[in-house]
């Protein structure tokens, strides 16, 4: 991996699934996985943002994302959950997506409301905002 800093954030994402499931799904490739998850699920997300993006530059954009990243994870409305849950459905095994599915959503939802802001602009500018 690249970017020791995105390897940190999905160890923490991997921390809140139950340790005997974390387990079964194998750190590394679940490490890459998490990360591959959560970019896609960003850029979704920076796709539902990119008017208004045009209008920052530099540190200020991804400052901005990075907000609306926190925001997205703190809210958890209807279309957040149905965009990650399709998103981890794509990475997963029908069987694996039926029993960590959910677990998997929550634990990326609940890690998002706890990053600090370096951690933001870290994901903002890897999913290359």
């Amino acid at each position: 991996m690249q970017n020791p800093k995105l390897e940190i954030i999905a160890q923490k994402v991997l921390d809140k699934v139950k340790p005997t499931d974390a387990e079964k799904f194998g750190a590394i490739i679940t490490i890459l996985m998490i990360i591959s998850i959560i970019l896609t699920t960003i850029r979704v997300i920076q796709e539902c943002h990119k008017n208004k993006l045009r209008s920052f530059h530099g540190k200020n954009k991804y400052e901005y994302f990075g907000q609306q990243i926190k925001q997205t994870a703190i809210k958890r409305n209807w279309f957040t959950k149905i965009m990650l849950k399709k998103t981890i459905r794509k990475e997963l095994s029908r069987e694996a997506y039926k029993q960590y599915g959910v677990i998997l959503m929550n634990a990326i939802l609940d890690t998002g409301e706890q990053l600090k802001d370096d951690e933001l602009i870290t994901l903002a500018e890897a999913a290359n905002v």
